[in-house]
C-alpha cells in the first residue's frame, strides 16, 4: 500500500493528544507559531511575552514553551521546521490551550527571481510532497489554503507588499531537484517550504481556523542556488514580519478579516 492509500476517516486513532497531555489551565484565543529562535529572545529581552505557566509541550530532544504576547491573550510558540513535528504541534496546542486559531510564518525559498527577498508571500495553495497530511485527508497534488483570502485582505489593509501563489511543501529539502523544480514553477509555485500543506491538511481535519505568511529567504530560479537572506535576515526584519502576524491574530480574533 502505497503513501496515498493512506488516508482512514476514523477520528479516533491509537495515539491521540489526549493520551500524552492534560489541558492547560490556560485557554488562549489565538496562537502565532513561528521557526526563528531569534525572534523570541529579542521578544522575550524586551519584554513584550512571557512564559505562560511550565512547560507542557516538549519532546525527547526540547522542551517547547508557550509564552503570551503582552497585555493580549494571544500564545507566541517556537517549532521545529518540518511538517510532521510542526502539524503535530499545532494539534497539541490546539488540545492543550484551546485554541483553534493559529497564524504561522516562516522564510520559503523562491521559485520566481522576480520575487525580491523577504517580500511576502500568501499560500493559494499548497503542492503536498511530504507523508503527514495524506493521513489527514484524501490523496491530491494540492490542497487549498483556506484563509488565504482573509490574510491578503489584512495585509492589504496594512498596505504591506505581497504576492499570492501556489507553495511546494517539501520533506527533502536536499532533493529539490531541477526536474521537480521546473514541475512545480509550470504549475504555478513560486515558493518552495516544509510545512504549508501538512498544517493546512491538520488544521481542516481538526476544525482549526490556519492562517500563513512566507517570506522569500533563497531562490532557486536561477543557474545555481542562491542563499539570499537566508539565515541573514536582520532582526528588524523578523520582528517586522511578527508583528505582522500579531495583527493577523488580533483582527481574526475580534473576527475583522
Amino acid at each position: 500500500m502505497s503513501i496515498i492509500c493512506s488516508y482512514d476517516d476514523d477520528r479516533k486513532a491509537l495515539i491521540s493528544p489526549e493520551n500524552c497531555y492534560e489541558k492547560s489551565e490556560f485557554t488562549l484565543d489565538a496562537c502565532v507559531l513561528t521557526f526563528s529562535q531569534k525572534t523570541i529572545e529579542v521578544l522575550l529581552e524586551k519584554g513584550l511575552i512571557t512564559k505562560l505557566g511550565e512547560t507542557i509541550i516538549k519532546s525527547v530532544a526540547l522542551d517547547y514553551p508557550m509564552y503570551v504576547f503582552k497585555d493580549t491573550n494571544i500564545g507566541v510558540f517556537k517549532s521545529t521546521v518540518g511538517a510532521p513535528i510542526t502539524s503535530g504541534m499545532i494539534e497539541e496546542i490546539s488540545h492543550v490551550y484551546n485554541c483553534n486559531k493559529i497564524v504561522m510564518f516562516g522564510s520559503c525559498g523562491g521559485l520566481d527571481k522576480s520575487i525580491s527577498p523577504n517580500k511576502l508571500i500568501v499560500p493559494t495553495h499548497a503542492y503536498r510532497d511530504e507523508g503527514t497530511s495524506y493521513h489527514y485527508m484524501p490523496a491530491s497534488d494540492y490542497i487549498e489554503i483556506k484563509n488565504a483570502t482573509k490574510v491578503g485582505k489584512i495585509l492589504s489593509e496594512l498596505n504591506i507588499d505581497f504576492v499570492y501563489g501556489k507553495t511546494w511543501t517539501t520533506d527533502a529539502f536536499y532533493r529539490e531537484t531541477q526536474k521537480n523544480m521546473n514541475a512545480r514553477k509550470s504549475e504555478g509555485c513560486i515558493a518552495v517550504e516544509m510545512e504549508v500543506s501538512a498544517c493546512q491538511a491538520v488544521a481542516s481535519f481538526r476544525d482549526i481556523e490556519f492562517y500563513n505568511f512566507l517570506y522569500r529567504a533563497d531562490n532557486l530560479d536561477s543557474e545555481k542556488w542562491d542563499r539570499g537572506i537566508l539565515g541573514l535576515i536582520s532582526i528588524d526584519d523578523r520582528i517586522k514580519n511578527f508583528f505582522v502576524a500579531l495583527e493577523i491574530a488580533k483582527r481574526i480574533i475580534c473576527k475583522i478579516a
